[in-house]
C-alpha cells in the first residue's frame, strides 16, 4: 500500500520518530499511537535518517502499529554543526512540502524545530483549504538571539522571524508547552487568543519498584539533551564537585544524553576527577525506565535565556516515576511554575547558593519530607501529565478542526 492512497485525519511532520529514542521521537510516537487507537488515520512524515546518529537509515515507508510512516530522503548531515543543521532542516522542509501536496488529509501539524517545515506545510494547507496546527517546542530563532549565538540582524534570523510571524497569524491552532512561552509570544508576535492552546508534554506510567537497590547511594539522574539550553549543567557539576570534596560519597549523578556540550561536560568531569558522576548515551526505553526506577532524585536544568523559549520535556517522564525533582531553572519558567504549583521538588535558583548542599542533604535524610514530595509528584503526574490525560486534549482539538473543515 502506498502512503497517499488514504485520506488522513492527521499528517504530522516531525524531525524524529520511532525507532529513534530522543524525547521528541518518544512524544510523537506516543501521540500517533494514541490517535490511531482512537480511530484516527495518521501519516507521519519524517527524514529517513536518525537525527542523533545519521549513519542509521530507516525504510522509506512502513506501517508501525497502524501508523503509516513516510520517510523522505535526506543526506548524512551532522546536527551539531550549524550550517549542516540548517541544510538538513531546509531539505526536509522541501520534501515535506512536496509530500503534503500529494496527500489527501484533513489536518496537518508541524513542530518547531525544525526550521522552515511549519511555514512550508502551512502554506500548502492554506492553498488546499485544510486545517493546520503549529506545535511549538523550541522558539527559534529567538532563543539563539537571546543566547547571543546569532545577531538579530542576521538575514537567516530575519527570514525565520518572518516565517514565525506568518505561522502564528495563519495557523488554526498553536499549541504551547509552557505558559512562559505564551507570554513571550504575546509580547513579541501577533497572535489571536482563540488560536492559543496550552498543552504540556507528558510521560508514560512507570512500573512500580523500590526506589534504589543500593541503600548506601543517593542516585541523581539527568536524562536529556546536552545542548545549549542545558548549559547550566555546569552549576550542578560544581555541586557534585563540592559533595566529593566534602566526602559525601553517597551522592551519585548519572547523565544520559547527547548534544554539542557533551564533550565539554566530559572534560570537566575528567579534569576534576569526579568519580561521583557518570555520563552515558541515550538508552533504549526498557533500560531508561530501569534508570528511572533505580534513581532517588531527578535533575532538570534550563539556562536563563531559554525562559519563554522551551520547556524540558524530561520532567514529565521524571514525574511518572513518582520521585522528587531538583532544578536549576529560570524563576517563573514553565517547570518552575509547575514545581511551585504542585510542590514536587526544589528549584535551586530560588535559594541561596550556600544552601544548595543542605537542600540535597534534606532530601536524602528527611524521609518524611522526601515521601511527601514523592507523593506530590505522583499526584501531579496522574492528574495533569499522564499520557492519556494530555493526549485526549490533542484528540479533541483535531476532532474539532475536522468538524470545522
Amino acid at each position: 500500500m502506498h502512503y497517499n492512497e488514504n485520506e488522513y485525519d492527521l499528517v504530522l511532520f516531525t524531525q524524529t520518530f520511532y525507532p529513534d529514542v530522543d524525547a521528541t521521537a518518544k512524544l510523537m510516537t506516543d501521540l500517533a499511537e494514541f490517535l490511531v487507537g482512537k480511530g484516527k488515520k495518521v501519516l507521519i512524515v519524517t527524514p529517513n535518517r536518525s537525527y542523533e546518529v545519521p549513519e542509521n537509515k530507516y525504510p522509506e515507508f512502513e506501517n508501525i502499529n497502524g501508523i503509516n510512516v513516510k520517510r523522505v530522503k535526506v543526506p548524512k548531515l551532522n546536527k551539531n554543526k550549524a550550517l549542516q543543521k540548517i541544510v538538513l532542516y531546509y531539505l526536509f522542509s522541501i520534501k515535506a512540502k512536496k509530500t503534503l501536496k500529494k496527500t489527501n488529509y484533513k489536518v496537518a501539524m508541524a513542530i518547531l524545530p525544525p526550521f522552515f517545515v511549519a511555514y512550508n506545510t502551512l502554506r500548502v494547507s492554506k492553498k488546499k483549504g485544510n486545517k493546520f496546527i503549529f506545535l511549538l517546542h523550541d522558539l527559534h530563532p529567538d532563543t539563539l538571539v537571546k543566547r547571543k549565538q546569532v545577531s538579530p540582524k542576521n538575514p537567516v534570523v530575519k527570514l525565520l522571524k518572518k516565517q514565525n510571524e506568518y505561522v502564528f497569524q495563519n495557523a488554526d491552532k498553536v499549541i504551547f508547552l509552557g505558559r512562559d512561552q505564551i507570554e513571550y509570544v504575546k509580547e513579541n508576535y501577533k497572535i489571536q487568543n482563540e488560536k492559543i492552546e496550552y498543552i504540556p508534554n507528558w510521560g508514560r506510567k512507570s512500573l512500580k519498584s523500590p526506589s534504589n537497590k543500593n541503600i548506601n547511594t543517593f542516585k541523581i539522574l539527568y536524562a536529556g539533551n546536552l545542548g545549549e539550553s542545558s548549559k547550566n549543567m555546569f552549576d550542578f557539576l560544581e555541586i557534585m564537585k563540592e559533595l566529593q570534596e566534602n566526602k559525601m560519597d553517597e551522592f551519585k549523578l548519572t547523565i544520559l544524553g547527547e548534544g554539542r556540550n557533551k564533550e565539554k561536560y566530559l572534560d570537566y568531569i575528567n579534569k576534576n576527577g569526579l568519580y561521583n558522576v557518570e555520563l552515558k548515551s541515550f538508552l533504549p526505553e526498557d533500560e531508561y525506565e530501569e534508570e528511572l526506577r533505580n534513581s532517588n532524585l531527578f535533575l532538570v536544568t534550563l539556562r536563563e535565556e531559554s525562559k519563554g523559549m522551551s520547556v524540558p520535556s524530561k520532567v514529565y517522564y521524571y514525574l511518572s516515576a513518582g520521585k522528587p525533582i531538583i532544578g536549576i531553572l529560570p524563576v517563573e519558567s514553565e517547570i518552575d511554575i509547575s514545581i511551585k504549583e504542585d510542590n514536587y521538588g526544589i528549584n535551586l535558583n530560588r535559594i541561596c547558593k550556600n544552601e544548595r548542599i543542605d537542600a540535597l542533604l534534606k532530601l536524602k535524610n528527611d524521609h518524611t519530607y522526601y515521601s511527601q514530595l514523592s507523593e506530590n509528584a505522583k499526584k501531579a503526574f496522574e492528574n495533569k501529565y499522564e499520557k492519556n490525560v494530555v493526549l485526549e486534549k490533542y484528540y479533541k482539538i483535531i476532532t474539532e478542526l475536522e468538524a470545522d473543515k
